[in-house]
């Protein structure tokens, strides 16, 4: 079995196992997309779309919700959405998986970095855009967000965010992740973020 059929199955079962109250009367579609195909299906409050280049892999999934996943240069992408939430994912190499369960609930992964600049070619400081530095791509992030609630990884913005009483967000790559809970918010830098601020003491 593929990985992205592995992880497919196994967040399905975890998100179905919270949200079966709700889904006894769900409209379901699922859209699966591979090597430069791009398929939408909607269906009252369900929808999904998956998009590829020629060598991604994405799967999405709305069951009376809304799931995207966009895969490119070989990434395998994954967005579920259950019960009224949305899950979006996308990546240029790497797995992204988003699941967003219950009403307003909304869990983004993006591991697409930025382009940077060919060898020859980079920008000025002093102009008007920075040098972009290439970053390895996480190989793994994860969102999941229960009603209400909005989790986030950002491959742009290198940064993980939890809102609501039912978040978390996790950059394998980093080392970065949040979780929201009722009790409080809780967030792990990561050990470039731990140097940084040691440095300026």
């Amino acid at each position: 079995m593929k990985p992205i059929q592995v992880l497919l199955c196994s967040t399905l079962a975890l998100g179905l196992s919270v949200a079966a109250p709700a889904l006894a009367s769900a409209a379901d579609l699922y859209c699966a997309a591979d090597a430069g195909t791009d398929i939408t299906l909607v269906n009252g409050p369900a929808a999904c779309r998956a998009r590829t280049d020629a060598r991604g892999q994405a799967r999405a999934a709305g069951y009376d919700g809304v799931g995207y996943a966009e895969a490119t240069e070989g990434a395998s992408a994954l967005g579920i959405g259950i019960a009224g939430g949305r899950g979006a994912s996308d990546a240029a190499g790497g797995i992204p998986v988003a699941l967003g369960i219950g009403p307003d609930a909304v869990a983004t992964t993006s591991l697409t970095e930025p382009v940077a600049a060919p060898p020859g070619e980079a920008v000025s400081p002093s102009g008007p855009r920075p040098i972009e530095i290439p970053v390895t791509p996480s190989p793994f992030a994860i969102t999941i967000a229960f009603g209400g609630s909005y989790a986030m990884v950002s491959a742009t913005e290198r940064a993980v965010t939890c809102l609501g009483a039912g978040a978390l967000a996790w950059d394998a790559g980093t080392g970065r992740a949040c979780l929201a809970t009722p009790f409080g918010i809780w967030q792990r830098t990561s050990p470039t973020d731990e140097a940084r601020v040691a440095s300026q003491h």
